[in-house]
């Protein structure tokens, strides 16, 4: 277990070698039971065969001594079913996280209120390509399918070693490492992973912060899709990136203890299937948008939670993601499968208070203009409230 940095989680295979191995074990112990089974079934029916010839006084068909066969299916399920034993998932359960402090400076644009901000002038159509889609968690406390939802994190220290990582998709325009690799590892979607794969990781000592995203092991090799890096004492953007929108991911990701303790204190990373084509808008440095309508917001685009929007029906978790919403709003930073928010996974989620976020749709936010707080297109810097 991870106690010592805080967090209570199981030891985990990786994605990688480590999948692949088991899935090989199981493959051909099934494989060589099969087998066997033919075999054996080839071997009855030939025997059967010769007792009736010897009943009917015909010559009986010769024996056919072929020990090269069971030797080989011997040799078959004896691999599979150690390579399956040594590498056996080891037993699982969903981890929980500590509390983080503020990962960056009180100016970035995360820790910016924005219930003084004006409704922006295409909101109503930006709101009406929705379609009116249910508001959900994306994360939870308990394995489904094979997966515990949502983010994990890692605590670094100067003691963890550092990894140089082959970035497969986008290295021209990632961090080029080395990375900080943490044991366990936590990485999204554990056990047995997909989706995105985020290994998150940071040092709380040197003020630092790690992003891989498809992340996976390949016998001892690390390899991902993308990384980035950023530093907790500057509002630069991240040096690469791991989400659509290039902003650092845990500032806004939903801790546990932050809505244990009634308030969330910053701006709520989100997702919509319904953002634009090739589109974005501070302070999105980019965008994977797949919507050819028009009236589509742009990567990007800044909600808010409606201050009349009934909050009567959420649960007492849900009800302060719903208040964070409503003060400091919802950014559209990727393309999902929902109108989803990034969450850590942590056992102590309610999952049937989360669900009562379902009560909620687009239609109880609106798109704000933030024109007025932006300081510079090339900074995470954010103007404050006037007074």
């Amino acid at each position: 277990m991870a106690e010592d940095s805080g967090i209570v989680g199981p030891e985990v295979q990786l994605p990688g070698s480590d999948q692949f191995l088991l899935m090989m074990g199981r493959l051909l112990l099934l494989l060589g039971v099969l087998a066997w089974v033919v075999w054996l079934v080839v071997q009855l029916v030939r025997m059967l065969r010769r007792r009736a010839a010897v009943r009917r006084g015909d010559e009986p068909p010769p024996r056919r001594r072929r020990r090269r066969v069971p030797i080989t299916l011997g040799v078959v399920t004896v691999v599979g079913l150690v390579t399956t034993v040594a590498t056996l998932q080891p037993p699982f359960f969903v981890p929980e996280f500590p509390p983080l402090p503020q990962l960056l400076p009180d100016e970035a644009l995360f820790y910016r209120p924005v219930t003084d901000l004006p409704v922006a002038a295409d909101s109503e159509r930006w709101i009406a390509s929705q379609g009116g889609l249910a508001w959900g968690s994306g994360f939870s406390g308990e394995e489904y399918a094979g997966v515990a939802a949502g983010m994990p994190f890692n605590l670094a220290d100067r003691s963890t070693p550092m990894v140089d990582v082959e970035l497969t998709q986008y290295p021209d325009s990632s961090y080029p490492g080395p990375y900080p690799i943490t044991d366990p590892a936590y990485i999204e979607m554990l056990p047995n992973y997909g989706f995105d794969q985020h290994y998150l990781v940071l040092d709380l000592e040197q003020r630092r912060a790690w992003e891989l995203i498809a992340a996976r092991r390949w016998f001892g090799r690390w390899q991902a899709g993308a990384g980035a890096s950023w530093s907790m004492d500057s509002v630069d953007y991240p040096i690469g990136s791991t989400i659509a929108a290039g902003l650092p991911l845990l500032p806004g990701t939903i801790t546990y203890d932050e809505v244990a303790d009634g308030s969330i204190d910053h701006l709520l990373l989100g997702a919509s299937p319904i953002t634009a084509t090739g589109r974005f808008v501070w302070p999105a440095r980019g965008g994977d948008g797949v919507s050819t309508d028009p009236d589509a917001p742009p990567m990007g685009a800044w909600m808010r939670l409606r201050a009349d929007a009934d909050l009567s029906a959420l649960g007492p978790q849900a009800r302060v993601i719903a208040e964070a919403a409503q003060r400091y709003g919802v950014l559209l930073s990727d393309t999902g499968p929902g109108f989803g928010l990034r969450g850590t996974v942590d056992a102590r989620w309610d999952n049937a208070d989360l669900a009562t976020l379902n009560e909620l749709s687009t239609d109880d936010f609106e798109f704000l203009d933030v024109s007025s707080i932006i300081v510079s297109e090339d900074s995470m810097a954010a103007r404050p409230p006037a007074g």
